[in-house]
């Protein structure tokens, strides 16, 4: 009886984050006998087990039990019951797990997946349960649910919350994205899903893109790449290179463009080189304040000049997540990679008046 009292003790404490000190405060006693019950050395007085089960928020016989097969039958139990329920009734069927076991995750989590199924677009039915959810909301933060419990609450919030609830969520990965288009699907609202998925191509193949392959694989194989990344780019614009594309396009070139030289390649490379320049001057003379991306592959959506913004069809403006930070129309990364000496096999090249040329005008336009 200690040894299973003392591991569930413990076990509670630790997963709702409470000090030992917290506890003996609490229920007036010294933290040496709170020390002393978790290493089974004694055994709390009966008269502080009620009080002990209800600072946890679990029965006393839930501190003494040892009854695994009872737990295993019960979560059997609400994962065939859970989906026959709906509205307050999977609420509250929940509520009553929580209770159970206060301290599991899963139950929690699913508590918070029923009230979002219940009150999502319902402003007045999400406010009454938010109150209630929020404790559990706070610490699945800090579980391996926290991505999850971001969707879910970034779907059911009302627009002014939203904004808080996505910048809890990373870039990419699972992303702000992501529960954008997992908001608009709940909503039901296929043009905004439609959108959603479309920016979240734009943003999937940008981050793919803008992937480097090692140098020290060598030129060659680098060489290889840079033609592929290339071609990629060229398919979003039926072999031609959309507007919103061509600043990246010509980093790319650039990049080719070394791989070519360093591998002896000297004409093809100047070439490259060349066409990219070209591509530069181009997109820094484009007066067009949104530029075509890939039509129906990206929704139709075209880009702001910075890649900061998209823009739908019917002209509303779409934050873009993370590409701002990529080597998207910038032509301060043209120019870090025209100067860097670390790019080595421009070396054989750099002192030509042709590469000069080049560095002086990007130097010109560059921000």
């Amino acid at each position: 009886m200690l040894l299973i009292f003392a591991e569930n003790f413990k076990q509670l404490r630790k997963e709702q984050g409470v000090t030992q000190e917290k506890i003996a405060e609490t229920l007036g006693v010294s933290s040496q006998s709170v020390s002393r019950w978790e290493l089974s050395i004694c055994y709390p007085d009966l008269e502080l087990l009620p009080s002990i089960a209800n600072y946890f928020g679990v029965t006393v016989d839930h501190l003494l039990s040892n009854d695994v097969p009872s737990k295993e039958k019960d979560y059997d139990i609400f994962c065939e019951t859970l989906y026959t329920l709906d509205g307050t009734e999977r609420i509250d069927f929940c509520k009553e797990y929580c209770r159970k076991y206060p301290a599991d995750d899963y139950y929690a989590y699913q508590l918070v997946c029923a009230v979002k199924d219940y009150a999502v677009g319902d402003n007045e039915k999400a406010n009454e349960h938010l109150p209630m959810l929020q404790k559990y909301v706070d610490r699945l933060l800090e579980t391996r649910y926290r991505n999850a419990t971001i969707q879910q609450m970034a779907t059911m919030c009302d627009e002014k919350e939203l904004d808080g609830w996505l910048a809890m969520a990373p870039y990419t990965g699972f992303s702000r994205r992501y529960c954008l288009i997992a908001r608009a699907m709940q909503q039901q609202d296929d043009g905004m899903i439609a959108i959603q998925q479309g920016m979240e191509m734009l943003e999937t193949f940008a981050d793919q893109l803008d992937r480097r392959c090692p140098d020290s694989v060598g030129a060659q194989k680098k060489t290889a790449f840079q033609r592929d990344v290339l071609k990629t780019i060229r398919s979003f614009g039926d072999g031609t290179v959309p507007d919103g594309w061509k600043t990246f396009y010509a980093y790319k070139q650039l990049v080719l463009a070394a791989c070519l030289f360093g591998n002896g390649e000297t004409e093809e490379g100047w070439e490259q080189f060349e066409s990219a320049i070209e591509a530069c001057k181009y997109a820094h003379d484009l007066q067009d304040e949104w530029l075509d991306i890939g039509g129906a592959l990206f929704s139709d959506l075209k880009v702001s000049k910075d890649w900061a913004y998209a823009l739908d069809l019917c002209g509303n403006k779409h934050t873009l997540f993370g590409i701002a930070n990529l080597s998207f129309g910038d032509m301060r990364l043209i120019h870090h990679l025209l100067t860097d000496p670390r790019w080595a096999w421009f070396d054989s090249v750099r002192q030509t008046p042709r590469y000069r040329a080049a560095v002086e005008w990007v130097e010109s336009v560059r921000q």
